[in-house]
């Protein structure tokens, strides 16, 4: 235990100083310039085909279960496949990146917009439904305004998303701070690799900002529109090579697994929903309690502020580094993989929780207050049931992120699917890894049902006519 510990002090005293030249500084305006284009225009697209999938699936429109299917299959494919299958379409660069993004991301705003659209007040929608208003018009005038607080609160989160997804993306090839970041750990050269995670972590605080200030003004949002659509026109595609892509593709075909391969998947199963399950909990059990002083409705702001930065922190150091770290300690296996997915999943859930708390209608707080009742109270009775929906929503979602990210800390011998599926991309047998791939798909989907299970027991289920 001691020398484990002492392995650790090496490895993070080892980063420590920071490479902050000016020459080093001006070299990242690039990718940083890369990071913030790919996240813009990929999340511009996302929402443009996520919003109106997220109505079809809340409103249970004709095919709406297809819909979920499709999305579960999107999201069910790991970040380092996306984006390799990526740049086989497309070549090596940043538009690579923002076909990745813009497919996994329309594929989470459509499931998550979907499930915050559920779980809205029924009441004003059944009186909308009641005067014969369509889809669109309920979607317009009711379940927009009446989740725009949660709409924003996740949308921010997931441009903040994307550009985290830039590390994975780029060590493919995909251009951005993660390819720069890639290149700093393939070299051991971690000075420069705490100068990229200050520059995550900036890039996160900026984004946090940002959101707040579009709480407060939605149409602060309308200003990523151009920056969008300019990065769309920047990093477009130079290349469509669509035959190597169907050539590349149809090697995936069929799935097959050997039967030591088959023998050993239960083990694997287990090891992925073990890491998936046991990074939500701890990160639940983590950002809960830390939520109630980050919301800024409940504590001073000076506090408030304070704890956002740590989520902030937690946020912006990836599960991989999260992973390389504690693998120190504790050792390649699940237990590395859950603790990393945890502590990154307890920034995620602290900022969402924390902003699921103050998005709550302020009438029934001050009702509560105008009766002489303390803090703890208005808390426990107030805040807390009137948020229960976001939290809930927000806390399934992330299992599902984590059963994905399961596979990414496979990477560095967390076992599961993941590690696994890498093995096999990596030595491109590819009917090995469509079968992973699908067995991940199994595993999201399940994770699917059992969201929808629980929504069904909350009462979460608006039909519209």
């Amino acid at each position: 235990m001691i020398d484990a510990f002492t392995n650790l002090l090496r490895l993070v005293g080892s980063f420590f100083p920071p490479d902050l030249s000016a020459a080093y500084l001006r070299a990242l305006l690039v990718p940083i310039a890369q990071t913030i284009g790919m996240a813009a225009a990929g999340m511009l697209i996302a929402f443009v085909l996520g919003v109106p999938l997220a109505v079809a699936i809340a409103t249970r429109a004709p095919g709406h279960r297809l819909i979920v299917a499709v999305l579960s299959a999107l999201r069910a494919i790991p970040d380092l496949t996306l984006a390799i299958l990526a740049v086989v379409v497309v070549g090596l660069g940043p538009a690579a990146g923002i076909v990745a993004l813009a497919l996994f991301y329309s594929a989470m705003v459509g499931r998550v917009y979907g499930d915050l659209f559920a779980a809205a007040d029924a009441a004003p929608l059944e009186a909308l439904r009641a005067t014969g208003a369509s889809r669109i018009a309920i979607a317009v005038y009711g379940l927009i305004p009446l989740t725009l607080p949660d709409l924003l609160t996740f949308g921010t989160y997931a441009f903040e998303c994307a550009m985290r997804a830039s590390i994975i993306v780029g060590a493919v090839g995909g251009g951005g701070i993660g390819t720069e970041l890639a290149g700093t750990l393939s070299t051991l050269d971690f000075h420069r690799t705490l100068t990229l995670l200050i520059v995550l972590v900036a890039l996160v605080a900026a984004v946090d900002a940002f959101g707040m200030l579009a709480r407060r003004d939605p149409r602060l949002v309308l200003l990523l529109l151009p920056l969008g659509l300019i990065s769309l026109w920047l990093y477009r595609p130079q290349i469509f090579a669509f035959a190597h892509a169907v050539h590349t593709f149809a090697t995936m075909f069929p799935p097959h697994l050997r039967a030591s391969q088959i023998a050993s998947l239960p083990l694997l199963i287990a090891q992925t929903l073990a890491i998936a399950v046991g990074g939500t909990v701890i990160g639940a059990l983590l950002a809960f309690p830390a939520s109630l002083v980050a919301a800024r409705r409940i504590v001073p702001f000076a506090v408030a502020v304070a704890v956002r930065r740590v989520f902030d922190v937690a946020r912006a150091i990836p599960e991989l580094v999260f992973g390389l770290i504690l693998i120190v300690t504790v050792g390649i296996g699940p237990l590395a993989g859950a603790l990393a997915l945890g502590l990154h999943s307890a920034g995620v859930l602290g900022k969402l929780y924390a902003e699921s708390l103050e998005n709550v209608p302020a009438a029934p707080i001050d009702a509560l207050a105008a009766t002489g009742a303390r803090r703890l109270p208005i808390v426990a009775f107030g805040f807390l049931p009137l948020a229960l929906g976001p939290l809930v929503v927000h806390t399934l979602f992330r299992l599902e992120w984590n059963v994905r990210a399961a596979t990414v800390v496979g990477l560095i011998g967390a076992g599961g699917i993941g590690q696994a599926l890498y093995q096999a991309q990596q030595l491109f047998f590819y009917q090995q890894m469509l079968a992973y791939v699908l067995v991940t798909w199994g595993l999201v989907a399940l994770s699917d049902w059992f969201g929808e299970r629980l929504r069904l027991r909350l009462g979460w289920n608006f039909v519209a006519a």
